[in-house]
């Protein structure tokens, strides 16, 4: 009696623990079935109002919502309300259900308002006039065959040639007001409202029955599941059709407001009030963690592309997807200050976080070993002998064997008691891991080892055993590689020196793997050291855990990520930043988005023995089990807006942008319905930017002082999951040039230059030109002195040196009066000379009597030739500039030496009439006077008319065979000489 007393405590107390066990388990935000990431979006993120009745995804990808405030496009990023910039309002805000067609086009039916149809944002509105007689639509459906159906609260309609027509309260059909239309596989159309009833393809028409009272039976939702069971969701409850008739789902005891049937064959139930339910392999639950929906009044379902379920709420949109991560809370160890997390071949998985807990059948129940005492374990290992080595927070590590324990502590044993990880070698060897140092155990025998042995630094993190047999040790400041009993150096050690190495994997085609805890990865293949960081593709730069499973797949994890790599992507050499790894990032589920992960304590991930992977984090164990990658769309590439100088411009195939523009920027996104945390972008502005650009975390792309031109603004988006699936959204930018910018301008300037350029060397050449004749005309000038000058002086002697000569010496009076003459002469001569020198250097403007000097002149002619040199006239004196005058002078003396020289005249008469406005000096002869006029090309007479040019006159002669010869020189009393040209 007292034993079955005992067994009968014995089992009330173990029913007691496993019913609080399982009751802190049901209790638990995680449960032990599936479990959701959730996306919430409310009207601080851009709904119109939070009451989402309908979602539709369009061709594009995007989603559609309506709500009672409005329609919303959403690509995924951000949500724009339909209305600014349209064509046309919506006649009223309350959306009720949505449509999208494969041609594009959005039907939506309003509460009031009618059908609308918007088409690339034009709208169209169908009402009264297109045949509808009630504004309220309840039900849009465009069935198998293309035909649109339209349930309103009044009638059943079809479209037939842009009008729709009654269906009901004809051929048989009676009068319903409709909330739901939907095809079967078969192709009825299923009505339901005030009534349910089926159409056949003939036309004919079926009523059905539901089980309840009238105001239970309103039907509000209708759906076919795979099986081809008819569902039907009413104000009662959950209907299902068997054996053609329709029973009641027992446990939903609320009106059933929307039912979809998803792609893996759940069949999920939103109710009013009762949130939401979901129907699979026979069983009716509500598996999903409380407080996990805004709102337990679901309005509208829907399955994307991506396999995600969407789910309007009364406060607000919902986005969930499966999570591939299972979350086991560790009831009495929330948030600890370590954790790891370890198991063994047995089938054993430990997780040490303060306490020490073994997880079975997903649930974490606490254990505890009396061997250790109160120690607090850190980590736990199962060596091959089977013996378990407990690594412990400040005590030490305990080897419980099968018939002993041994307790390692420090000074004694260990370099340090706090342990951070254990390692198996190929011989048998322990070794541990501490806070200070490394220690190798073999036959219960310790060595110690620190950085005086050659440790690359006394604090260690992770010990791992190669194919080679060289343990590798990373520290808090660099790697250390033992082999053959010593520290030694190579390539991987010498790269990683100044690494916090938290973790190290050698994969299994030998290649080894370093985490470091601010760097990235480090990829080591033989004498070969590369690294891999954000800007290759990695989520983060700090990693704790890096594990390989049987499939060859890479676990990694960071401060606050879970993210996996195939075995091929990491096996690429290093890529650029416009090509980077596949990576894919693990989201929390509903409850945990925020998890942090552990390291710097190993094991801080195992891959168990059925492939899956375990981490710990500060919200319990994170279990994911391997599943077979599925391959998604990725996103779509979307280009915004193009701001010019903060002025909106038109998204078009073209945008073309005045001079003046000097800030040009780009806004973009992407259509994508999953989470956009890991959507990427790269850009390029084609003719100007050399290489791709990497978008940041604000969406757009700047550019100033842009040149004029013609460029290709190009848009890559990807996922880092799926880097290779990338979508490309391109505009050609044409920036207008300004006036001087333009090929005409330059080609009017480079018309300019070379007429300038021609100009300019027209010009030199007449300054030449005009300098060579400056020159030419100073030779003349030079040549016209000299003549009348020294040459005519020197004639003039030598005649008198003649006439001496010939003299006869008996005549001394006659030869003596000659050379006195011949005297004078050469003075004379000489002062000519000495006058047209100094003419060379001084322009002599003094006012000189032009009388008095052709009277001197004729005198010494007189006395020269023994010639009469008459001169006679109006004028006693004609005062001319010295210049003037001397060109004047030379001209007159010129022509009355070639009269007494050339032409045999006696008498030479000159003239002189003057005037106030000119004079006019003629010279005449009767001499033998010549015939060709061509000898005007003797120098004198050359001499005689340039002379007067110069200064300013006229020279004429006139010349008659026999009879004589007249000069005459004209010269205007106000004319000044022409000045001379210098070079």
């Amino acid at each position: 009696m007292i034993v079955f007393r005992n067994l009968t405590t014995l089992w009330l107390v173990w029913t007691l623990l496993v019913f609080a066990q399982c009751l802190r388990a049901a209790q638990s935000p995680m449960q032990s079935g599936p479990q959701f990431t959730r996306d919430l979006w409310r009207v601080s993120d851009g709904l119109p109002e939070d009451t989402v009745q309908a979602l539709a995804v369009a061709k594009d990808g995007v989603l559609w919502l309506g709500s009672t405030g409005g329609l919303v496009r959403f690509d995924g990023f951000h949500m724009q309300a339909y209305g600014a910039g349209q064509s046309a309002p919506l006649p009223v805000n309350s959306i009720f259900c949505l449509v999208a067609d494969g041609d594009g086009d959005l039907w939506a039916g309003t509460e009031g308002g009618g059908l609308l149809r918007i088409r690339s944002n034009a709208l169209k509105s169908y009402s009264v006039e297109e045949g509808l007689t009630d504004g309220f639509v309840r039900s849009i459906l465009l069935d198998s065959q293309k035909r649109l159906w339209v349930g309103t609260d009044d009638g059943l309609f079809r479209m037939n040639d842009g009008r729709l027509q009654r269906v009901d309260r004809s051929n048989g059909i009676p009068a319903v007001a409709v909330h739901v239309i939907a095809e079967d596989r078969e192709h009825r159309i299923w009505v339901g409202g005030s009534r349910l009833m089926a159409i056949n393809p003939d036309g004919t028409a079926k009523q059905y029955e539901l089980p309840g009272a009238y105001s239970e039976n309103r039907v509000k939702t209708i759906v076919e599941d795979h099986n081809g069971t008819i569902w039907v969701g009413t104000v009662g409850g959950l209907q299902q059709l068997e054996n053609g008739q329709f029973h009641t789902v027992h446990g939903i005891h609320a009106t059933v407001r929307s039912l979809l049937q998803a792609s893996d064959g759940t069949l999920w139930i939103g109710t009013i009030g009762r949130g939401l339910w979901s129907f699979s392999n026979g069983r009716l639950s509500q598996p999903l963690s409380q407080g996990l929906l805004p709102s337990n009044t679901i309005l509208s379902l829907l399955e994307d592309p991506q396999k995600q379920i969407w789910v309007g709420t009364q406060a607000g949109l919902a986005r969930l997807q499966q999570s591939p991560v299972h979350l086991i809370p560790l009831a009495e160890g929330s948030d600890p200050d370590f954790e790891t997390i370890s198991g063994d071949a047995r089938g054993n998985l430990w997780v040490a976080a303060q306490s020490l807990y073994l997880i079975h059948d997903s649930v974490a129940n606490r254990t505890h070993y009396n061997e250790v005492g109160s120690a607090k374990i850190r980590n736990v290992f199962r060596a091959r002998d089977g013996a378990l080595w407990l690594g412990t927070d400040g005590e030490g590590a305990f080897r419980l064997g099968e018939n002993k324990v041994n307790h390692y502590s420090a000074p004694k044993d260990l370099t340090n008691n706090f342990i951070r990880g254990f390692l198996e070698t190929r011989s048998g060897e322990i070794w541990l891991a501490t806070d200070e140092g490394i220690n190798r155990v073999k036959d219960e025998k310790v060595q110690k080892l620190g950085a005086a042995d050659g440790l690359a630094y006394f604090s260690t993190r992770c010990l791992m055993e190669d194919r080679h047999g060289q343990v590798w040790i990373g520290t808090e400041r660099g790697l250390s590689m033992w082999r053959a009993g010593r520290f030694q150096q190579n390539a991987a050690t010498r790269a990683l020196a100044q690494e916090k190495t938290w973790s190290i994997l050698e994969d299994r085609k030998g290649t080894l793997w370093f985490a470091t805890r601010d760097h990235g990865l480090f990829r080591v293949r033989g004498d070969v050291v590369e690294q891999f960081t954000m800007g290759q593709g990695l989520p983060t730069n700090s990693f704790y855990q890096i594990l390989q499973d049987k499939r060859g797949v890479f676990w990694m994890t960071g401060p606050n990520i879970i993210a996996s790599a195939t075995e091929l992507e990491m096996e690429r050499s290093v890529p650029p930043s416009d090509h980077p790894l596949g990576v894919t990032v693990l989201r929390m589920p509903y409850g945990a988005e925020n998890a942090q992960m552990y390291g710097g304590r190993q094991p801080s991930g195992y891959v168990a023995p059925d492939n899956s992977v375990w981490f710990p984090t500060n919200r319990g164990a994170a279990h994911i089990v391997s599943m077979p990658q599925t391959s998604t769309p990725g996103p779509q590439a979307a280009l915004e807006q193009i701001v010019a100088d903060g002025n909106r411009i038109a998204v078009a195939d073209e945008a073309h942008l005045p001079a003046r523009v000097s800030r040009l920027g780009f806004g973009f996104s992407a259509i994508f319905l999953r989470s956009q945390q890991e959507v990427r972008f790269r850009y390029k502005l084609e003719n100007f930017d050399h290489e791709w650009n990497l978008a940041g975390s604000t969406r757009s792309a700047l550019y100033t002082n842009l040149p004029a031109g013609r460029y290709r603004f190009r848009l890559v988006a990807f996922d880092v999951a799926q880097p290779d699936k990338t979508s490309e959204v391109s505009i050609l930018v044409v920036k207008a040039p300004f006036f001087y910018q333009t090929w005409w301008f330059y080609t009017l300037c480079a018309l300019l230059l070379a007429a300038a350029g021609w100009t300019i060397y027209q010009i030199r050449i007449a300054q030449i030109r005009t300098r060579f004749a400056a020159v030419l005309e100073e030779r003349n000038r030079l040549a016209r002195e000299m003549h009348d000058t020294v040459i005519q002086g020197c004639t003039g002697i030598s005649a008198l040196l003649e006439a001496i000569a010939i003299t006869p010496e008996t005549n001394q009076t006659a030869q003596k009066k000659l050379l006195d003459v011949a005297r004078d002469q050469a003075r004379r001569t000489i002062d000519d000379a000495r006058d047209a020198v100094w003419d060379l250097r001084h322009e002599r403007e003094a006012e000189i009597d032009l009388v008095a000097a052709i009277q001197t002149v004729a005198q010494q002619t007189m006395r020269e030739s023994g010639n009469t040199v008459t001169v006679t006239g109006d004028s006693k004196q004609v005062e001319v500039p010295a210049s003037i005058s001397h060109e004047v002078l030379m001209t007159v003396r010129e022509a009355v030496y070639n009269s007494v020289q050339h032409s045999g005249a006696r008498a030479v008469e000159i003239t002189i009439c003057s005037s106030a406005e000119s004079s006019v000096i003629a010279i005449v002869d009767q001499g033998s006077g010549f015939i060709d006029l061509a000898q005007e090309g003797h120098y004198g007479i050359l001499g005689m008319r340039e002379r007067m040019r110069r200064a300013g006159g006229e020279f004429d002669l006139v010349s008659v065979p026999g009879e004589g010869t007249r000069i005459t020189l004209s010269l205007k009393r106000s004319v000044r000489p022409q000045r001379r040209k210098q070079d």
